[in-house]
């Protein structure tokens, strides 16, 4: 019975001296792997904190590049005095307010011409267009305390990354801008000539609710009436009387989708359509600018009538004689430019940017497009 016992004690100690290797065992296990675990999530919250400080100073490069192409746009003049804007709107994008705009340049009056590229994150995206106005803004991290390093929140704690301060992260972005070479615009086109005598080759830009002078006021002549003027001749084999045209309307709208650089047949005759003499009213009363084709050569009369298109402006119209109309008075100025046989509509052209995108054209009549292009 003793040797019973004594073997019996002798098993148990042998059970538990195991069960207590076995819990050291897992003991270490747990803290290994817990450390491991510690790690990772350290890397993965740093991790996480360097791709949103990049995603919001892309954002705010964007934003930026894109008011400094607009502003570049509406006052030329203005185009190297960008920072402040470029500076509020990378701010904005910023979670904690504050981003550092390191670079503004590109290709327009003004602007300082941008480095060639190296390879790194301060880089656009691929190549600047080879020709036409661009804009690129830069941003990089910036602390409120002034540090242009993001601090890290766990991984300086890791074994052997001790010395680890933090990273300095940038973005890029570029914006061009230029004609639009395709866009729905009023049924009517005017001679690029006659945009010229209007305009003098450069439409002011008017902010919302501002009043041009009332020198800014056109008269634009129907072509197949007295008074129109006469262009320099067009693309080969082209006559380009001044004045305006009516273009085809297919969807009775007063409205067509053309190119530029195409051809698109019209009517050279006096009266407006019912949607062309609605559409008239319309913007005489709103005031509101339309975007109106802008033809450089014209073949044949009346409904033979086709027209090759250059480009596109912006019209602001202010009154107009047309038949069965009832020849309202300039809202602008008050004067009536033409009566009795004499067909005319009045306004005056303005700077304009698209809301759409799209592809560019080759001739600039003041209405323009914009594209993030790197």
């Amino acid at each position: 019975m003793r040797r019973l016992s004594s073997l019996l004690r002798h098993r148990l100690r042998t059970v538990l001296a195991g069960a207590d290797r076995g819990n050291i065992a897992l003991l270490v296990t747990i803290v290994l792997g817990g450390g491991v675990l510690l790690g990772a999530g350290a890397l993965s919250v740093d991790v996480g904190q360097l791709y949103a400080e990049r995603e919001q100073l892309q954002s705010g490069a964007d934003a930026a590049a894109m008011a400094v192409a607009q502003n570049c746009i509406r006052t030329p003049a203005a185009c190297g005095n960008q920072n402040a804007p470029a500076v509020s709107y990378a701010n904005r994008n910023a979670k904690d307010g504050a981003s550092a705009v390191t670079l503004i340049c590109g290709r327009a009056t003004g602007l300082a011409g941008c480095p060639a590229p190296t390879g790194n994150r301060w880089d656009c995206m691929g190549a600047p267009p080879p020709a036409g106005p661009y804009a690129e803004v830069r941003t990089a991290t910036l602390q409120p305390d002034g540090s242009t390093l993001l601090p890290p929140t766990f991984a300086q704690t890791l074994v052997g990354n001790q010395g680890y301060k933090g990273a300095r992260l940038a973005a890029c972005s570029r914006v061009a801008w230029g004609p639009p070479l395709q866009a729905t615009g009023l049924g009517v086109t005017v001679s690029t000539c006659d945009w010229q005598r209007v305009t003098g080759g450069a439409p002011a830009y008017l902010p919302p609710g501002t009043l041009p002078p009332a020198s800014a006021e056109g008269v634009l002549y129907l072509h197949s009436t007295s008074g129109a003027n006469t262009c320099p001749a067009g693309p080969s084999g082209w006559d380009a009387p001044g004045g305006f045209g009516w273009l085809d309307d297919p969807t009775n709208t007063c409205s067509s989708t053309v190119a530029a650089n195409g051809t698109y047949g019209g009517d050279s005759g006096l009266a407006p359509s019912k949607a062309c003499s609605a559409a008239l009213a319309s913007l005489y009363t709103t005031h509101t600018p339309v975007l109106m084709p802008i033809f450089d050569g014209v073949r044949g009369t009346g409904q033979n009538t086709v027209y090759h298109l250059s480009g596109f402006s912006s019209f602001v119209l202010t009154g107009y004689n047309l038949p069965s109309t009832n020849s309202p008075a300039s809202w602008l100025t008050g004067r009536t430019y033409c009566t009795g046989s004499a067909k005319c509509l009045y306004g005056y052209f303005v700077t304009a940017i698209l809301p759409t995108g799209g592809s560019f054209g080759t001739i600039d009549y003041g209405t323009e497009i914009l594209k993030v292009v790197g």
